[in-house]
């Protein structure tokens, strides 16, 4: 895991740009038709851009993580969440306001509506319970590696004996 650690360290940045840019355009150039899903998606983009770079930001904080030049295990697979639940909305967002409706790029490729549309669901939620999870373990690996009596020496954490008890 140490270097998934390493490219969620890097990746981190670019993904909160890359992804909803693949989300909004990644539909046409993988043949579903552009409709006003895309006219919504870029003034709901930014929203999306600054809440993903609100984990990152936090992990720069984490002292250990930042000793070891990578990130917590947790927080490795809640951004794998994330960004798969992201490319998962690519292939499975339908544009329902036209008339008739666009399909998603996996219904314009043969696969059931309904079933697309329920892709969509599951990739809605992994990237919502993805980004929760995030959060907390930027959170949590900020406050572990703050806590009192402990200092970080390159990739491991020494902790004082107590003394005087």
């Amino acid at each position: 895991m140490r270097l998934s650690g390493r490219f969620v360290r890097v990746f981190q940045w670019i993904a909160p740009v890359l992804l909803p840019l693949m989300v909004l355009f990644g539909r046409g150039v993988l043949g579903a038709p552009m409709g006003w899903m895309t006219l919504i998606g870029i003034f709901a983009a930014p929203f999306v851009i600054i809440a993903m770079y609100i984990p990152p930001i936090i992990v720069a904080f984490d002292r250990d993580a930042k000793a070891g030049r990578s990130t917590r295990r947790g927080y490795n697979i809640a951004s794998w969440v994330v960004w798969g639940g992201l490319l998962g909305i690519m292939f499975t967002l339908a544009d329902g306001g036209d008339s008739p409706p666009f399909g998603s790029v996996l219904s314009t490729w043969g696969l059931n509506t309904a079933v697309t549309g329920a892709l969509f669901g599951a990739a809605m939620f992994a990237v919502v319970i993805g980004w929760i999870a995030a959060l907390v373990y930027a959170i949590a690996g900020v406050v572990v590696s703050r806590a009192e009596g402990r200092v970080a020496t390159g990739t491991q954490t020494v902790v004082p004996p107590l003394s005087g008890r």
